[in-house]
């Protein structure tokens, strides 16, 4: 039976393992904010659709429509830069975990130490992870505003709605 030798911490362990947990934390907060991010804009696009509307005499009007594009596609923006910053810095924590893993690939348990992130995820050309920070799958509910909005002005364009 081979015997694992215990795992002792070095000063570069030490400051690697503070390191990564600032990290993690800090990534904590992106998502927290960008889950957040996700709730504000709802609750600011039905504040100010229907103080618009108050505004327009109860009828739909272009300030509307205006309005329930521009919200949705600030709050996108704001919400792909959190986006964003969450991939550079888990691609930051993986650099870290795997010079952990280098300095004491004997005494770390390597399953226990799943990829923070695939690499393909983060070593790809900066112009496709931005474009990816703006198109992945948290974002469909900004995709969804925004193409719901579309679709609407289109309609009142056409007199379908009014």
């Amino acid at each position: 039976m081979t015997r694992i030798s215990e795992y002792k911490r070095t000063f570069e362990d030490e400051f690697d393992w503070n390191l990564l947990q600032q990290l993690h934390n800090v990534v904590l907060q992106i998502s927290t904010f960008c889950f957040r991010t996700k709730q504000i804009c709802l609750t600011v696009e039905l504040g100010v659709i229907a103080l618009l509307i108050k505004f327009t005499g109860n009828k739909l009007d272009r300030s509307v429509f205006v309005g329930g594009l521009a919200i949705p596609l600030c709050f996108w923006f704001l919400d792909s830069v959190g986006y964003f910053y969450q991939v550079k810095l888990r691609g930051v924590m993986e650099n870290i975990r795997e010079q952990l893993l280098q300095r004491n690939s004997e005494q770390i348990i390597q399953v226990a130490l799943q990829p923070i992130i695939e690499k393909d995820r983060v070593e790809r050309q900066r112009t496709f992870i931005v474009l990816y920070s703006f198109f992945n799958p948290s974002m469909l509910m900004y995709f969804i505003l925004v193409l719901s909005d579309l679709i609407l002005r289109y309609l009142f364009a056409k007199d379908f709605i009014g």
